[in-house]
């Protein structure tokens, strides 16, 4: 994003190459593991990240680095500086001999579940996104949330090694066999959780490939939208969610839910879309969800609205069919706004119990408040999570919150400027509502980042206790803080840092508690936005600037792009 540095308009892109068949990991990393036989990206594509993350330090630019752009408060792009674009460095390699799969810092989820499509690889994953436009390394670097977490663990437990360009430009490779007492060791552990614009451009990174436990190669996954019958017993909704969000699933089974109150919709009625992912066959599927004891329209509808089909088909086409709406939204096409909020939930069944009260009173509350407003809707999202992901402790990597059960979001969408005060405010109250109920009262998943967090709060929601050794590893590896979106690990006093690392030894086992200033108030989020999108529009356009020659076709170019721009690289 962008920062008080220099405040050239720049637009960056890396060029895309193929893999270099001579260099793998067993040559090309400084540890040579033979074990690790995949193939990382060219030394030039690197030497070109590493130029430009030289030229924006040299010159005091602020430096974004994109990778799927799906950050909800607009990480991933910027108005200022550099915005190094990695999309087409996007190669994959898949190495079945040591299950092991090597990708480019800009690959999406698409381009590396297609190896496994081609080679008929049923049963076989790796453990990635539910969305296949969803970026690798920024889905690894948060930590990792997918279809098959509750079996798998968290995306980033599956790393093996990552390469990246840190902020005084060297290449720097960091893996599991570092020790974990060494920098490169924590290094490694904070870019499991935390790594996304904090420490480095990620160029390359190795995941290990897993089979299924189901045996047979078979996912049973399917969609279905819930309107409860409005004549029926009122209670049927609260009574049904909050059975099936304290329910104890197998490890096999993972299901998402999102709540939603839609101006379009003309009854106003509550709907409640379940997106199913089992790790095994129809049969399987249908049995737990009876044993749920769930209400039977309910029951009935999710079985007949899943298939079971080989996982190499799911990966190919369902989670494509599932995520459409998630996939159209993002589009620059799509002419509305959206603001988030975040939270971090168990499923134990007294502390769960007020949440779906508090949801179903908020979207009626929503759909009162915004009447006949056009393409208004307010979304509540449960994303599926526990299983084997609680299974370790919560500072076994830099993502703190293990023990989620359920990572939720509230989305609110509009199409009308003028309503941005009225739909902050309301956020503002619903997420007051549930702030308290969230883990340690203050718990969110640093995926689903929440702009409205106070400078002196985000830190403690997304990292929790894990944020006193993240500011460790950033002094030692960006003691400059060039690497410094809007909520980024910050660089500590060496006084603070004593103070800090003796604070954490006396609260190591009792995480600190939501206060009440830990969000800025909605007006004033409001005024912010609104002041940075006047002044950043009408900056005058730079007209010359380090117009340098390079690589030929190379890709960093002054505002403006081939056809207007001075290329730099």
């Amino acid at each position: 994003m962008s920062s008080n540095r220099n405040s050239k308009t720049i637009v960056g892109g890396v060029k895309n190459m193929d893999l270099d068949e001579n260099e793998n990991v067993a040559s090309g990393s400084k540890k040579r593991n033979p074990r690790l036989g995949a193939g990382l990206p060219p030394k030039r594509k690197k030497l070109e990240v590493q130029s430009i993350v030289n030229l924006a330090r040299n010159y005091d630019v602020s430096l974004t680095v994109k990778n799927g752009g799906h950050s909800y408060t607009g990480s991933s792009t910027t108005d200022t500086g550099i915005l190094l674009d990695m999309a087409k460095m996007n190669r994959v390699e898949l190495n079945m001999e040591n299950q092991l799969m090597a990708v480019q810092g800009g690959a999406l989820w698409g381009n590396a579940y297609k190896p496994l499509i081609n080679a008929r690889l049923n049963g076989w994953v790796v453990n990635g996104g539910r969305c296949p436009t969803v970026g690798v390394s920024g889905f690894i670097l948060g930590g990792g949330i997918g279809p098959f977490s509750r079996s798998l663990g968290m995306g980033c437990d599956t790393v093996t090694q990552f390469t990246l360009v840190t902020a005084d430009g060297k290449l720097v490779t960091v893996g599991e066999n570092d020790d974990p007492l060494s920098a490169e060791g924590a290094l490694f552990w904070a870019l499991r959780g935390a790594g996304g614009g904090n420490f480095g451009v990620v160029v390359s990174m190795i995941l290990r490939v897993l089979p299924l436990g189901g045996g047979e190669g078979v996912v049973t996954a399917g969609r279905y939208t819930w309107f409860p019958d409005p004549k029926g017993d009122h209670r049927t909704l609260l009574n049904t969610m909050n059975r099936f969000y304290t329910t104890n699933w197998s490890d096999q089974m993972t299901i998402d839910s999102s709540w939603f109150s839609d101006t379009q919709v003309q009854d106003g009625a509550i709907g409640v879309r379940f997106l199913a992912y089992y790790d095994g066959n129809e049969h399987g599927f249908g049995k737990e969800l009876h044993n749920a004891a769930l209400d039977k329209d309910l029951e009935k509808q999710l079985k007949r609205r899943v298939l079971p089909e080989k996982s190499t088909r799911f990966l190919h086409e369902t989670l494509v069919a599932q995520w459409d709406e998630e996939t159209v939204r993002a589009f620059p096409s799509n002419g509305t706004f959206r603001i988030f909020s975040s939270f971090c939930f168990g499923n134990d069944h007294d502390d769960f119990a007020a949440i779906p009260t508090i949801v179903k009173e908020e979207l009626e509350a929503f759909r009162r408040l915004f009447r006949g407003e056009p393409n208004c809707l307010c979304q509540v999202s449960f994303i599926h999570s526990g299983g084997e992901t609680t299974r370790r402790e919560r500072n076994y990597t830099a993502f703190r919150w293990r023990d989620t059960v359920y990572h939720t979001y509230i989305m609110m969408q509009f199409r009308d400027k003028w309503l941005e005060k009225d739909m902050r405010g309301f956020l503002g109250k619903f997420k007051d509502r549930l702030k308290p109920l969230s883990l340690t009262k203050q718990a969110c998943f640093v995926a689903f980042p929440d702009a409205s967090l106070a400078d002196d709060a985000y830190e403690k929601a997304y990292y929790g206790e894990n944020r006193l050794k993240l500011q460790q590893v950033k002094r030692i590896f960006d003691k400059t803080n060039f690497f410094n979106w809007p909520q980024g690990i910050k660089v500590p006093s060496s006084g603070s840092m004593r103070r800090r690392q003796e604070s954490q030894e006396a609260t190591l086992n009792n995480e600190e508690e939501f206060s009440d200033s830990g969000s800025v108030t909605y007006e004033d989020l409001t005024d912010k936005v609104a002041s940075e999108r006047w002044e950043n529009a009408f900056e005058p356009a730079p007209c010359e600037w380090l117009a340098t020659g390079g690589p030929e076709g190379g890709g960093v170019w002054l505002s403006g792009g081939p056809a207007g721009g001075a290329r730099l690289f």
